[in-house]
């Protein structure tokens, strides 16, 4: 199953989102959107319809506060070619997104505890961080096994060596122990008379058989078929196949032990799975918390009032890495506990976005290692990391079959394939030499000097001739950087071209009385150019430094690789929008030796 699209409405800042691009099963999904976006309020949305039959959501988390707006999540998937629609609302019993998914949202668990002192008629408060005992999940009750393969032999009667010991085999599977409570849920129906008359049927005839074990089983084999084509028999049948790699005969007879044991001793056997798939837990969380215990203060793992919790030490005695780590780590483990069934949505919000390169690259792997273990699992997981960095320039996240999304909550802007292609000209081996440098000095820089190369322009397919042309190129970039100013649809690439000019322009009016004046157009970059600028007295305000971050990300293009989402993130930023504003509409005004559109 594919996610194809989800929408929220009316959750804290969102009054309608929807998210178009595909969400894959068990592959790291990242949603990159910038900070004030609205990430948290995807996942106080999902937060809030977990594990609930209903959006539950308290009145702070409504968008504007509003009573009367009503928080609504859908879904869009694909189910092997079938288009469907899940939802849930605050409307009781209307969680069809449940039905489905296992939901499971992590994010910062720190807290900030304040506390005062009276020093005789004043009060002086002071405030450190804390972090509370983790709690994983409650520790179940000690259950014996009901199993006794000498039982199950006895009942089955003859070729009774066909059967496994389940205490060796199904039992003894971490895989299967994981997926033990969603294989209770599929086994109970199966428990009922008629279902398990039609188990009973097949078992019979295997004993009533008088051939070899071999034959017994094998003259079943078309019934063990129709049986597992039956609806209630398949998911029981899938969990089992999943978790031990047993070929169909060896499913069937599995089951057929499991349904035995539980027709007498349900609660039991149910009890017993738990306390198993409890102690994989703790010892999963036991080895990776030792393995991160580097400092004189150790997080410890233990048994609490009928609880398995982590106690992590106080935050000032050990590194701001290891104590992100533990939580993640603790949090992690918690949701292993929480998500059962076949398929989980699990949503990771900003965690890892401050985390240094060392413990990044640990938290993805522990991404990755949850990943395994549902494939393992025969499962499906939804991993969505919320964050404000992006993979392609910060290189923070390096899983190699990551699905990146970008979200804007604006209409889309695109550059025209034209301006695309003259960017992209810049890195094309196709190009000649000559023209790569008229386009760099001439269009994509600022520069005093009047020029023609349309011709030359010309020779690239897709590009448009006339802007070699002294001029045209420049009342485009105008043009566009108006459409930017007044919210109306643009280019991207055209508005980072006109801050670059800009930023170059603005300096180079400051030195152009100076006789070498024209060695500013000697340094072939913005950075070299505004430095020479400012040595012989050019005053350069750091935002003309900062902005290169918008144009150096557009200016430097390919045509595979496409940038236009997120420098549309940056140049919606309305402090970014601003400061562009500012900078060319100065430039513009100008009575420079031609200004930025010379």
């Amino acid at each position: 199953m594919t996610i194809l699209e989800i929408t929220i409405e009316n959750v804290k800042g969102i009054q309608s989102l929807t998210i178009k691009g595909r969400v894959f099963k068990n592959r790291p999904n990242i949603l990159v959107a910038c900070n004030g976006f609205g990430k948290t309020s995807i996942a106080t949305a999902f937060k809030h319809a977990a594990n609930q039959t209903s959006i539950k959501l308290p009145d702070e988390a409504r968008h504007q506060y509003d009573e009367a707006r009503s928080a609504k999540i859908s879904l869009e998937v694909d189910e092997d070619g079938t288009k469907k629609m899940l939802s849930v609302t605050e409307l009781a019993h209307s969680n069809d997104i449940r039905k489905h998914f296992d939901i499971h949202v992590i994010s910062d668990m720190r807290k900030i505890k304040a506390s005062a002192k009276n020093m005789g008629g004043f009060s002086r408060a002071s405030a450190k961080q804390v972090i509370d005992p983790i709690v994983i999940c409650d520790k179940p009750k000690d259950a014996a096994s009901p199993y006794k393969i000498t039982d199950a032999k006895r009942t089955f009667g003859k070729h009774s060596s066909l059967l496994l010991n389940l205490n060796d085999s199904i039992f003894a599977s971490p895989q299967f122990l994981m997926r033990s409570t969603e294989f209770i849920q599929a086994l109970n129906p199966l428990l009922k008379p008629g279902q398990w008359a039609k188990i009973e049927a097949i078992q019979t005839k295997i004993a009533n058989h008088t051939g070899s074990d071999q034959d017994a089983i094998e003259s079943v084999k078309a019934d063990i078929q129709q049986l597992f084509s039956d609806t209630y028999f398949h998911l029981a049948e899938e969990i089992i196949a999943d978790t031990s790699g047993f070929d169909q005969n060896a499913v069937f007879l599995t089951l057929w032990q499991i349904a035995f044991v539980s027709r007498s001793e349900q609660a039991q056997l149910q009890d017993y799975l738990e306390c198993l798939r409890y102690k994989e837990i703790k010892k999963s969380l036991k080895t990776h918390v030792a393995d991160l215990n580097t400092s004189w203060k150790a997080a410890t793992v233990k048994e609490s009032r009928g609880k398995l919790v982590v106690e992590v030490p106080d935050p000032s005695h050990i590194s701001n890495g290891q104590r992100d780590i533990l939580l993640l780590v603790a949090m992690f483990h918690v949701a292993k506990y929480q998500l059962t069934k076949g398929k989980a949505i699990f949503i990771i919000d900003e965690v890892f976005d401050y985390l240094d390169d060392a413990n990044l690259t640990v938290a993805q792997f522990y991404i990755t290692e949850l990943i395994e273990d549902y494939k393992r699992q025969g499962r499906a997981i939804y991993p969505i990391i919320l964050t404000h960095l992006n993979p392609v320039f910060f290189k923070n996240y390096v899983f190699s079959n990551q699905n990146v999304i970008y979200l804007n909550k604006n209409q889309t802007f695109d550059s025209i394939d034209a301006m695309k292609k003259l960017i992209a000209a810049r890195q094309d081996k196709g190009v000649g030499d000559t023209t790569k440098n008229n386009i760099s000095k001439y269009l994509v820089h600022y520069h005093v000097d009047a020029f023609d190369f349309s011709a030359d322009l010309a020779a690239i397919s897709g590009t448009r001739s006339s802007w070699g042309k002294n001029g045209k190129f420049q009342e485009f970039l105008k043009e566009e950087f108006q459409k930017y100013q007044s919210g109306q649809a643009y280019d991207p690439l055209a508005i980072c071209a006109i801050t670059r000019r800009s930023v170059e322009a603005l300096a180079y009016n400051q030195v152009l009385h100076l006789k070498d004046a024209r060695g500013f157009f000697d340094e072939h970059k913005t950075s070299p150019k505004l430095d020479w600028a400012a040595q012989r007295g050019a005053t350069i305000p750091e935002t003309h430094y900062l902005l290169r971050v918008i144009f150096d990300d557009g200016l430097h293009w390919n045509l595979g690789r496409d940038n236009t989402i997120p420098i549309v993130a940056k140049l919606g930023n309305p402090i970014i929008k601003k400061l562009i504003i500012e900078l060319v509409s100065k430039s513009l005004g100008g009575s420079d030796a031609g200004g930025a559109l010379a």
